[in-house]
C-alpha cells in the first residue's frame, strides 16, 4: 500500500493482458502508479533498474480456475472469459448482481449466503432462488428462522419489481440500468424485447450496436432463453403496468 493523492492505494489497474505485455509488468516488479483522472489508480511504468532477476512474467490461464472450461478471448475488448454459463463463480456473481439494491433488491441475500447457496448446490442459477424452502435454507450455516423468513419474503417481494429491474438483473453483458429502463419504456415488456431484431433494439435510446447484439445473443442462446422461461414460470413481472 502507498499514499497517492491523499489516499492509501493497495490495488491499481493494469487494464488487460495486452497492457501487461506492452508495459512488461512482471510479478515482483516495482512500479510507478498514478491516479488516472485523479480517481482510478493505474500502473504507469515499471522501474526496470529495480529488478532483481527473479521477476516472473504473467501468463493468462487457458482454463477457468473454477470449472476448468477452456477460456475464450473477446477480441473486441481484449477480454478473456469463461464461456460456461453454469460456472459456479459466474453463478455467484450473477446472483449477487441480481439481488443487488439497484437490480431486484432481494433483502436477506448477502454475499456470504450466495456463496453457501452455490457451494451447497441449492442454487445453480438465478431461478433457483424461487424454489428454496425453509428446510433447505435451514441446512446452511448461520441461517436461523428469522434469516430464512427474511430471504423467502425478499424473494417473493422481488417478483413484483418493475420489469426493467429484472432485465438489468439478468446481468447481460453491456446492459446497464439506464439502457434497461429505456428498453422497457420503448417496448413495455421483456417479451417484446426478446422478439425484437438487432436493428429494432439499436433504435432505442441508450442502446447501441454492442448492447443490441449482446441482448439478442443472450435471449437467443439456449441457456439464456431457458433461464428467462424459468423466471417467467416463477411469476416475476415481465411487463409494465398499463
Amino acid at each position: 500500500p502507498v499514499l497517492v493523492s491523499g489516499t492509501t492505494v493497495s490495488r491499481a489497474t493494469l487494464h488487460n493482458e495486452e497492457e501487461v505485455r506492452r508495459k512488461d509488468v512482471r510479478e515482483g516488479d516495482v512500479v510507478i502508479i498514478e491516479k488516472a483522472g485523479e480517481i482510478i489508480p493505474a500502473v504507469v511504468e515499471v522501474l526496470h533498474d529495480r529488478r532483481k532477476g527473479n521477476e516472473q512474467a504473467f501468463v493468462m490461464p487457458t482454463e477457468c480456475p473454477t470449472c476448468q472450461t477452456t477460456v475464450q478471448r473477446d477480441p473486441e475488448i481484449v477480454a478473456v472469459r469463461c464461456p460456461n454459463f453454469d460456472c459456479p463463480d459466474k453463478v455467484k456473481r450473477r446472483l449477487r448482481h441480481f439481488a443487488a439494491r439497484g437490480a431486484m433488491d432481494i433483502q436477506g441475500l448477502g454475499s456470504s449466503l450466495v456463496d453457501q447457496l452455490v457451494d451447497s448446490g441449492l442454487a445453480k442459477r438465478i431461478s433457483d432462488l424461487y424454489k428454496l424452502n425453509e428446510a433447505q435454507l435451514g441446512s446452511l450455516e448461520r441461517m436461523g428462522s428469522r434469516s430464512i423468513q427474511k430471504l423467502l419474503d425478499g424473494a417473493e417481494a422481488s417478483k413484483s419489481q418493475e420489469p426493467w429491474r429484472l432485465l438489468f438483473g439478468l446481468g447481460i453483458l453491456h446492459v446497464g440500468a439506464t439502457s434497461s429502463r429505456s428498453l422497457l419504456d420503448h417496448f413495455n415488456s421483456i417479451d417484446s424485447v426478446i422478439m425484437a431484431s438487432i436493428k429494432e433494439l439499436e433504435a432505442v435510446d441508450d442502446v447501441g450496436a454492442i448492447v443490441a447484439k449482446s441482448l439478442y445473443d443472450f435471449f437467443h442462446d439456449p441457456n439464456g432463453s431457458a433461464e428467462v422461461g424459468r423466471l417467467r414460470e416463477a411469476g416475476l413481472t415481465f411487463a409494465k403496468a398499463t
